[in-house]
C-alpha cells in the first residue's frame, strides 16, 4: 500500500528475458503491492524469469499486441481491486524508483491520470537518438493540437491511474490491440474531464544501438500511435 492505496504494476513484455527480471528486482516493494507480467506471447524465457523474479504472470498463447497485453492487466486490476495501476517498460528503459513520482500526484493532490514526458524539466534522455527525438516530439505536437491539451511526451509508456477510471473508458475494442491503446487512453483521459498531469522522468535507451530499442516497425506501426488522433477526432471511433 502506499500512502492507502493499492498499487499493481503491469509489465507488457514480448521476448524480454534477460530484462524483465532485472526491472522486477527494482520495482520499489515498499510502494508497489504487486508486479504483473503479462507475456505477450514471447518465445523465450520471459515468463519464467518474471516468475523467478517475484512477480504474478499472465501468458497470452500468442502474441496479440501491446494494448491487448495492458488491457489483460488492466482487467487483473479491476478483477482484484487494485486502486492505482501503473504501466513501465519491461525492458528497462524506465526507472521503477521514479514510480512515486506518478503515485504522489494522485495520491497527495487528487489526479486521475500521471503521465511520464522525458521532456519535462528534471526528466532525462539517455542515449536517445535523434531520429527517436525528432519523431516524439512531432506526435506530441499533433496530440496537443488535436486534443487540446499541452502535452509534452505522447509516446512514453510510463504511466500511473486511478484503475476506476477505466469503467468510463471503452478500451475493449479490438482495434486497440496493438500501439492504439495508450495514446486511445490518455486522449480519452483529457476529453472525459478527469484531472490528468505529466512528470518527469528517465527514458534510457540501451549505448549500443544494435540491441534495438523499440519492437515498432516503421510506418505501420507509426499509423497505429496516431491512428485514435485521426479516428477520434474525425468521429470514426468512440
Amino acid at each position: 500500500m502506499y500512502q492507502g492505496h493499492s498499487v499493481l504494476v503491469i509489465l507488457p513484455a514480448l521476448n524480454e528475458a534477460n530484462k524483465v527480471g532485472k526491472v522486477i528486482s527494482k520495482v520499489p516493494a515498499d510502494i508497489v503491492d504487486a508486479v504483473l507480467v503479462v507475456d505477450d506471447g514471447s518465445t523465450d524465457e520471459t515468463a519464467q524469469e518474471a516468475k523467478e523474479a517475484g512477480a504474478t504472470v499472465i501468458q497470452h498463447k500468442v502474441n496479440r499486441g501491446v494494448g491487448a497485453a495492458i488491457r489483460t492487466g488492466i482487467d487483473y486490476a479491476l478483477a482484484n481491486g487494485y486502486d492505482i495501476t501503473i504501466v513501465m517498460a519491461s525492458d528497462d528503459q524506465d526507472e521503477p524508483a521514479e514510480i512515486v513520482r506518478l503515485l504522489d500526484p494522485i495520491v497527495s493532490d487528487g489526479y486521475d491520470y500521471v503521465h511520464g514526458s522525458r521532456y519535462l524539466a528534471g526528466g532525462r534522455r539517455v542515449n536517445h537518438p535523434f531520429h527517436r527525438t525528432l519523431m516524439t516530439w512531432f506526435y506530441s505536437l499533433s496530440f496537443r493540437l488535436v486534443v487540446g491539451y499541452p502535452i509534452t511526451d505522447g509516446t512514453n509508456g510510463f504511466r500511473a491511474f486511478r484503475t476506476a477510471i477505466c469503467k468510463n473508458i471503452n478500451l475493449w475494442q479490438d482495434w486497440l490491440d496493438r500501439y492504439e491503446l495508450e495514446p486511445y487512453l490518455y486522449y480519452q483521459a483529457i476529453k472525459w474531464g478527469f484531472r490528468v498531469k505529466e512528470v518527469p522522468v528517465t527514458k534510457i535507451y540501451p549505448a549500443d544501438a544494435r540491441v534495438g530499442y523499440t519492437k515498432m516497425r516503421p510506418l505501420v506501426d507509426w499509423w497505429r500511435i496516431f491512428r485514435p488522433l485521426v479516428f477520434l477526432f474525425l468521429g470514426i471511433k468512440k
